[in-house]
C-alpha cells in the first residue's frame, strides 16, 4: 500500500508544481514580468512517484 501512496502523493506535487508554473506564466506572458518555475515541486513529486512506481513493482 505504500507505493500506491507515494504514487499518489508524487504526482499530485508533480502536477501541482506543473500547474503552478504554467499559471504564473501564462500570467506574466500577458502583461510581461515574472513568473515562478516551481522546480522543487516537479523534482520531488517525480522522485516519489518513481519510488513509488519501483516500491509497487517489487511487491508484486
Amino acid at each position: 500500500m505504500d507505493g500506491k501512496r507515494d504514487m499518489v502523493v508524487g504526482g499530485l506535487w508533480c502536477v501541482g508544481g506543473i500547474v503552478i508554473t504554467a499559471a504564473t506564466y501564462a500570467s506574466a506572458s500577458n502583461g510581461g514580468g515574472k513568473y515562478v518555475m516551481a522546480w522543487g515541486a516537479i523534482i520531488f513529486g517525480g522522485i516519489q512517484f518513481v519510488r513509488g512506481l519501483i516500491r509497487s513493482a517489487s511487491r508484486s
